[in-house]
């Protein structure tokens, strides 16, 4: 007699199958990218910068600083005795990982009423996908721009351009980890010469190791604009590389960012600030399953990573701008 093979009478059965959605999030996976990049304002800054790191994951992201000026050598003649010792002018700052995600969940009723089509099927996926890239977009750029009120946070540009402890190190008692950080005041009669003045407080000279980008609000681009009109060309093509039209100052482009906060601009120099990411978890999509409990398909958009420094006094912020 043939066997007869027992399904479990509780068991949900699923319309959507398994190797389709696998395919379809792979796709929308390089949409995903691709997306976040071209949308967001300091997260686009750091990758395309091109100082962006891959790290093989670890506890923690560890950075090597230089402290102070190495001061052991000197001049000699002939037999002059030489320094065969060295200071300690370096130490190390810590950063601890963050995380950030974003759900993709496809309930059974949608499963249902988009039925009958495997069409219908990808375009639900397709939707969800969108909607879930739309919402991690918005998450990072808010989360790098100022901070949020979450305990588990991505370190943003008002602490990273400061001069209190980041990472594990104190600025407070280390000056050189502290950023220059003015307050302004009415962007039409000093707000050019305070830019002017951190410009060149964190510059290291007239062409090498100075500013790369500026940031600031949409209000305070506006009245920047105003002031330069009648000075300098809008350009066109210097776009810090993010994908704005934008004015300059000193040759270096002037963008706005979206969840700037009021009165804010800061001066960066990217070579300097980048985002350190987990090689594992680079804006993953995981495989949907399902919960014991619910009927419902989920994944989920993972990344793990944290905006860092290795030089903050190359970085300036003025505050209070009207």
């Amino acid at each position: 007699m043939a066997g007869i093979e027992m399904t479990n009478p509780y068991a949900v059965p699923s319309t959507i199958d398994d190797t389709v959605l696998t395919t379809t999030t792979t796709n929308y996976q390089r949409r995903l990218v691709d997306n976040v990049y071209n949308q967001v304002v300091v997260f686009k800054l750091a990758n395309e910068a091109g100082t962006k790191r891959i790290i093989d994951g670890g506890a923690s992201i560890t950075e090597t600083l230089i402290k102070e000026k190495q001061d052991d050598g000197g001049f000699y003649l002939g037999a002059d005795v030489l320094n065969n010792t060295q200071g300690h002018d370096t130490t190390i700052v810590e950063y601890r990982w963050q995380n950030a995600y974003e759900p993709i969940v496809i309930t059974r009723d949608e499963e249902r009423n988009n039925s009958g089509s495997a069409t219908k099927i990808l375009d639900l996926v397709g939707v969800k996908m969108q909607l879930a890239e739309r919402a991690i977009r918005d998450r990072m750029d808010q989360a790098l721009s100022k901070p949020v009120g979450e305990a588990n946070r991505l370190i943003d540009l008002e602490t990273l351009v400061n001069t209190g402890t980041l990472g594990t190190l104190a600025g407070g008692t280390n000056t050189f980890w502290q950023a220059t950080v003015t307050s302004s005041g009415a962007f039409a009669t000093q707000g050019l010469t305070d830019v002017t003045t951190a410009y060149y407080a964190v510059s290291s000279s007239q062409d090498v190791d100075n500013l790369t980008t500026h940031v600031t609000t949409k209000t305070i681009f506006q009245k920047f604009e105003q002031t330069r009109l009648p000075l300098e060309r809008i350009s066109n093509t210097l776009t810090a590389n993010a994908g704005f039209t934008n004015l300059t100052f000193k040759g270096k482009p002037v963008i706005y960012g979206n969840f700037i906060q009021t009165g804010l601009w800061f001066g960066l120099n990217m070579n300097y600030n980048y985002l350190a990411v987990d090689s594992a978890t680079d804006l993953i999509t995981t495989p949907f399953i399902t919960p014991t409990n619910q009927t419902v398909k989920v994944a989920y958009i993972l990344w793990r990573g944290q905006f860092i420094t290795n030089n903050r006094r190359r970085n300036f912020k003025l505050t209070d701008i009207t």
